[in-house]
């Protein structure tokens, strides 16, 4: 990813989607925004009406919003329980909250359909991602290789320890997935990037198409929330999308 700055902002961006050229992004820092202003800078530097800012409540689980018109927007989206949004419509920016969980970047570059996706581990075993797919090609009939998918920063295998309990479930739905769990010196560790990558390989996505941040927020905690390393902080990164 590259570092972006704008006075006292720091923001990060996939190269690979800024070179698409009808698509904004972003994925904020904790150097210059908080809970408090963060709406505010968004629609300055996206130049959105706040509005046209969605947002959902997000609740760890695999259900997806399509806003396909402006009346969606008026039913107060960010009350409704989704974990993963996605629009053809311009000029919207739609966004989640992360400090650890993935962020996951839906792109048709021929349709010019983006979506966005929040992946913990529950949204993770669950296969979100796959799901945002299903719905891509099912609503818009979006085809599999025209589909560009960036994952963002979140836990890394490096420092995402879980117990025997959440490394069953994925080794009993994933069998055939090498490698998700990582057994080191006596502990356990779930690979969510690899899952992710591997549910977008399954569902078709070719390996071009998708893009790794490998940038773990445990180990970026000068720059980046980390739920896990901070022990609980209630801070949040946002990660968002928006059609030109």
């Amino acid at each position: 990813m590259i570092e972006k700055r704008e006075g006292e902002l720091l923001y990060l961006q996939f190269k690979e989607l800024n070179d698409l050229g009808f698509v904004r992004h972003i994925f904020t820092s904790r150097i210059g925004w908080t809970k408090e202003n963060h709406k505010e800078i968004l629609s300055r530097l996206f130049n959105i009406d706040m509005e046209r800012i969605v947002n959902v409540n997000q609740v760890h689980k695999t259900d997806i919003l399509i806003i396909d018109s402006l009346n969606k927007l008026s039913t107060k989206a960010s009350k409704r329980e989704y974990d993963g949004i996605i629009t053809h419509l311009p000029d919207m920016l739609l966004i989640t909250y992360h400090a650890d969980c993935v962020p996951i970047y839906f792109v048709d570059r021929k349709k010019k359909i983006v979506g966005i996706a929040h992946g913990g581990w529950k949204g993770t075993l669950g296969n979100i991602v796959g799901k945002m797919i299903d719905n891509m090609v099912g609503f818009y009939n979006s085809h599999i290789e025209d589909i560009l998918v960036a994952i963002g920063p979140s836990i890394g295998p490096c420092c995402y320890e879980v117990g025997e309990d959440v490394s069953n479930l994925f080794i009993n739905r994933y069998k055939d997935y090498k490698d998700i769990i990582v057994n080191r010196n006596g502990k356990i560790y779930l690979d969510l990037w690899k899952t992710n990558f591997l549910q977008l390989r399954e569902k078709g996505i070719p390996k071009e198409n998708i893009i790794l941040s490998n940038m773990c927020t445990s180990c970026n905690i000068n720059k980046l929330y980390s739920y896990r390393k901070e022990k609980g902080t209630d801070q949040r990164m946002i990660a968002g999308i928006s059609l030109v």
